[in-house]
């Protein structure tokens, strides 16, 4: 009944939609025609035609949604000229022609001739003096993600993306131009049609354990999307205060055209998911120790001796899996197995094949006064993991009214319904998913494990306690969350006159995350046995309301200018309500109120900003442009004294072709940029006070509550970020090749720091406002039309960019800040780049040769060192498009130089003797290549063979050596390719309709290069427990990544 009325009340609404966009006036034109594009024959809309000559100067009108126009002319000397954005204009004389067809070229010498900047302020291109980048909804929706961000990968210079382990739904690491906050947050703002959106990831994973429920860029539709365009450096950002510090992802959601009649666009899209890579191990050597049998009992079964596996072997230090007969001391109920190896792809068949089908159906149109714009998407996703799904459903409203010839009115509403089930837990702990496979012996078929219960309830598995069972953890650990979320817009514009307006504009983004999650009854270790429930519901809710009065226009004929007002109000408020419990007393009820231990978890934090700014833009003959903002914040996270922050920058454009006025058959255009500009981060709510938190536990029949551990400080000041950008675009050859050049240095002081203090106190730490990171970095940007010869044309795209971020101070009298404790910890050392891996190295001599003991073993270094570090020296990506008539071929490459990671499935691999690079265990294998250090200062070569475990086992995890866990994190992956057709219009006239494309996509294909030692592990470099800064720097046994292949249809009519 309630999808009836659901499915009743589209249509109804749809109809209202074809109503009120229905023309209400017909024209007589004289002169009609379609526009397209020579280079796939694609129809333009919003083209625009502007009538010259005769007695119709200055009439025009725009293509409509089938690329078509029709106009009045009134003499056969009229002229169209005809343009549209990124495309080259041209001019035709109409005659006595009725219809006229017509095909624009590409112009390739901008990304666009108008960019999206601050507040969705359209501005040309080579007015600005700092760097912007836009990426089209055509690059985000046919090889695509779950998480529209993910496309960005390797499209950007300057902007490092990678998804986390987290599987289909999770969140995404986005920093652009290097880390610029020791604690704070580091990656961009998010503004969509104006107005700022949460990216919070709520309870991230732990490089132990957690769950990864996405971020807020995830929930965005991909096919309501326009563009994007990437503001990269603060003067970019500038106009966004504190929140755009790190640099400002601007969001433009598709509309209706005025006057552009109804549409409907259908977007579908469906892929198969694979892993792309698969752990390998080796396939030799069997459970306990010093190569042999020693660690089994044995039993005579059925007349033969039989090796029993005791319950507390996890280790593959011992003899050959030689087929020889052998039972599983707690699990005896398999029976006697022969001692084998099991196949090589084991655990890549655990996995299914995963599917992800999206499908979007859009109305759009509009006439002279008004546009409207419905899109409903359904995507649902079936991830390799067993029982893991996500669904995601979109309905989008968007529309504008001319209400006079002075005022319009604009509105959207967007509402998002994700449902995940059964998420797989990220991090180390043996209770995730992947570490249960990567540590399971080579002899145990994970058939034995289908079946795990035992009878008793508890879990079965070959031993007692961890690894578990993955078959206990995909059937019988449960977990579900729903997020319901409403981003909102209104915006009103009033025009005094033709240099004279004002616009307001209100939005808010608000969501309710409810999640569900348990840990099954039987499940081994402690707490865990008898069950566990956990409800949490989280509320966020964010208001922004700006007001901006511009004035623009000419000053006289040499000057020109745009002169702007404005203020923003930011109102925050979050809340988690959490019921945790455990012990739960009735069997396989799994509700709060069948548990005899229960904790709970309340919060709430309330966030505002009040800002005031100004925009100021002067041209001088249209190549000299000169932009100065300013903006103060008043936040109400920082101290009393320090709430109100100003932020000035200025940036400069010169286009030196069009002063010289140049007509270079070689140099086509040219403008160097310049730009100064200040930012900075506020802080967390609250870090200025101190309190007190309740306990549920009692004493004396009295509550225990407990003190905060940071002292907090009263004082607290913004971080700020000083940076300065140099840039130059340079397009040849009649913009057949373009070159985009950008230096940029920005240093970040104030530093929200906790630094530790002695425990006398009563505290652990002390927040103080010091220290700086330096980041200095180069982008460039090309674009190449290498060939175009009749109908075929290749284009060629490269952009490559190099930070580097160095922590010049911290606080006085510390020369190390702890970003993430481990074996491998990750730090930020004064004088040296941000992130770098530290731990225990081998012990060499000077000449850097091993130093082994008297006995032949490994020896570890006095003290740490620095071992590698987290940040790449490169980060770039290649892509060709081949186009002949309707077919296009795409292909995009992205690549990492420099940086390493430190990996735990390594660790594993060494530590339990499955890696394949254990698998050398002949006497002449195990002597280490190293010196023995005699008593009188003499060195002896080393010629002492080892066991297996002492030679691999000791040389890191049982050594407490970190240095064999650090692997270089560079990669070159197809990360991209389609194929697709755009059916021609002489076909599609025999149709309903207007275009039609259909594309074969494949999506992170493969690694044409990774490290030699993750290729023979069989484990990705790009993966990561969260989207924090540290955790790029730690591969912690993550799901497989996946590769995707499928297909993509669009068609509008």
């Amino acid at each position: 009944m309630r999808n009836d009325l659901r499915f009743k009340g589209m249509v109804s609404l749809i109809f209202i939609l074809l109503l009120f966009l229905e023309e209400v006036k017909a024209q007589d034109p004289i002169v009609r025609g379609t526009v397209t594009s020579s280079e796939d024959g694609q129809v333009i809309i919003g083209a625009t035609l502007l009538l010259q000559g005769g007695q119709a100067t200055n009439q025009g009108t725009v293509t409509d949604v089938n690329g078509q126009y029709s106009l009045s002319v009134q003499g056969p000397e009229s002229t169209l000229v005809i343009s549209s954005i990124g495309y080259i204009s041209q001019t035709i004389k109409v005659g006595n022609r009725s219809e006229i067809n017509i095909q624009l070229d590409p112009d390739i010498s901008e990304l666009s001739e108008v960019v999206v900047t601050a507040f969705g302020i359209k501005r040309e291109k080579k007015a600005l003096g700092y760097s912007v980048q836009e990426v089209s909804t055509e690059e985000l929706t046919q090889a695509r993600e779950p998480n529209v961000v993910n496309s960005l990968k390797g499209k950007v210079a300057g902007v490092h993306v990678n998804p986390t382990s987290g599987g289909p739904g999770g969140s995404s690491y986005v920093v652009i131009r290097g880390n610029s906050s020791l604690t704070g947050y580091n990656q961009p703002l998010y503004v969509v049609d104006g107005i700022p959106i949460d990216n919070q990831t709520l309870d991230p994973a732990s490089s132990f354990s957690g769950y990864d429920y996405g971020d807020g860029i995830g929930n965005i539709n991909p096919d309501d999307i326009e563009n994007i365009s990437v503001l990269k450096g603060p003067s970019a950002a500038s106009m966004y205060g504190a929140r755009g510090a790190n640099g400002v992802i601007l969001i433009t959601t598709k509309s209706g055209k005025k006057g552009q009649g109804i549409g409907v666009e259908i977007n579908s899209n469906y892929t198969f998911e694979t892993p792309s890579v698969n752990p390998t191990f080796q396939n030799t050597w069997g459970g306990g120790y010093d190569d042999n049998y020693s660690a089994f009992g044995t039993e005579v079964i059925d007349g033969q001796e039989t090796l029993v596996w005791p319950g507390w072997l996890l280790d593959q230090w011992g003899g050959a899996m030689d087929g020889r007969p052998i039972i599983y001391d707690y699990a005896r109920d398999w029976g006697v197995k022969p001692y084998t190896a099991q196949p090589t792809d084991n655990i890549e068949n655990f996995y299914r094949t995963g599917t992800t089908s999206t499908n979007t159906v859009s109305v759009f149109g509009g006439n002279e006064t008004s546009t409207l714009r419905l899109s409903f998407s359904n995507m649902n996703n079936k991830s390799i993991v067993p029982n893991n799904t996500l669904d995601r459903q979109t309905i989008t409203l968007r529309g504008s009214h001319q209400v006079s010839e002075k005022l319009l009115v604009d509105a959207k509403i967007n509402y998002t319904k994700q449902e995940g089930n059964n998420r797989i837990q990220n991090g180390i702990s043996f209770s995730s998913l992947q570490s249960s496979l990567e540590v399971m012996p080579r002899s145990i078929d994970l058939d034995w494990l289908r079946d795990h219960t035992r009878a008793d309830g508890l879990m079965s598995s070959f031993k007692p306690g961890s690894p578990y069972n993955p078959y206990w953890i995909t059937e019988k650990f449960k977990n579900n969350d729903t997020r319901d979320r409403v981003i909102g817009m209104a915006r009103v514009k009033y025009d005094f006159t033709d240099w004279l307006s004002i616009q307001g504009r209100t939005g808010t983004d608000f969501y309710t995350d409810n999640r569900f999650a348990m840990v099954p009854q039987g499940t081994p270790g402690g707490t865990n046995l008898n069950g566990q429930v956990r409800n949490t519901m989280w509320r966020v809710k964010e208001e922004n309301s700006d007001v901006l009065l511009t004035a623009t226009g000419d000053i006289n004929s040499d000057f020109n200018g745009t002169f702007s007002i404005g203020a923003n109000h930011l109102n925050r408020d979050q809340e988690v309500v959490e019921v945790s419990g455990q012990n739960l007393d009735i069997p396989d009820l799994y509700h709060i109120n069948n548990a005899s231990l229960v904790f709970p978890r309340n919060y709430s934090i309330q966030k505002q900003m009040n800002s005031v700014y100004f925009q100021s833009q002067l041209a001088f003959r249209n190549y000299l442009f000169l932009d100065i903002t300013g903006r103060n914040d008043w936040s109400s996270t920082l101290g009393v004294e320090n709430q109100s922050f100003f932020y000035p920058s200025v940036s400069t454009s010169f286009a030196f072709t069009d002063f010289l006025e140049m007509d270079s058959p070689i140099l086509t255009f040219g403008k160097f940029r310049a730009s100064y500009a200040e930012a900075g981060n506020d802080a967390d709510p609250y870090l200025t006070r101190a309190g007190y938190s309740l306990s549920t536990q009692t004493f004396d029949g009295l509550r225990l509550a407990s003190i905060r551990s940071n002292v907090p400080l009263e004082d607290l000041k913004n971080e700020l970020t000083t940076s300065f950008e140099l840039g130059m675009d340079l397009r040849f050859f009649d913009n057949r090749l373009g070159i985009d050049f950008t230096y940029y240095t920005q240093s970040t002081t104030n530093q929200i720091l906790p630094v530790e203090i002695s425990a006398a106190t009563g505290f652990n730490t002390r927040l103080i406002n010091a220290g700086e990171i330096r980041n200095q970095g180069l982008e460039l940007m090309i674009n190449a039309k290498l060939l175009k010869a009749g109908d075929f044309t290749w284009d060629l795209g490269i952009n490559g960019s190099r930070n580097r971020s160095e922590v010049v101070s911290l606080a006085p009298g510390i020369n190390s800040h702890t970003l993430l404790s481990g074996t491998g910890t990750i730090e930020a050392r004064v004088g040296q780049p941000y992130g770098n891996i530290v731990g225990f190295a081998k012990k060499r001599n000077v000449d850097g040769r091993i130093l082994v003991s008297e006995l032949g073993k490994w020896q570890r270094a006095d003290e740490m060192t620095v071992l590698g570090n987290i940040q790449p020296d490169f980060l770039g990506g290649i892509t060709n498009t081949f186009s002949y008539k309707g077919f296009v071929l795409s292909g995009m490459l992205d690549f990492r130089l420099g940086g390493q990671v430190y990996s735990y499935s390594k660790y594993d691999q060494m530590a339990k003797g499955t890696g394949k690079f254990t698998e050398a265990r002949d006497t002449e294998d195990l002597i280490v290549d190293g010196l023995i250090e005699n008593a009188d200062g003499t060195f002896t070569e080393n010629n002492i063979s080892l066991l297996s475990h002492q030679y691999y086992a000791e040389q890191g995890p049982w050594g407490g050596i970190a240095e064999t866990m650090v692997i270089d994190a560079d990669y070159m992956a197809l990360r991209e390719v389609t194929f697709g057709y755009n059916f021609s219009k002489g076909f599609l006239s025999k149709t309903p309709f207007i275009n039609a494309r259909l594309s074969i996509v494949g999506r992170n294909l493969l690694y044409l290069y990774r490290d030699p030692e993750f290729k023979l592990m069989g484990i990705s470099p790009e993966t990561a427990f969260n989207s924090s800064t540290a955790a790029q720097g730690v591969e912690a046994r993550g799901l497989p990544t996946t590769r995707s292949m499928g297909f993509n249809l669009f068609l509008t009519f």
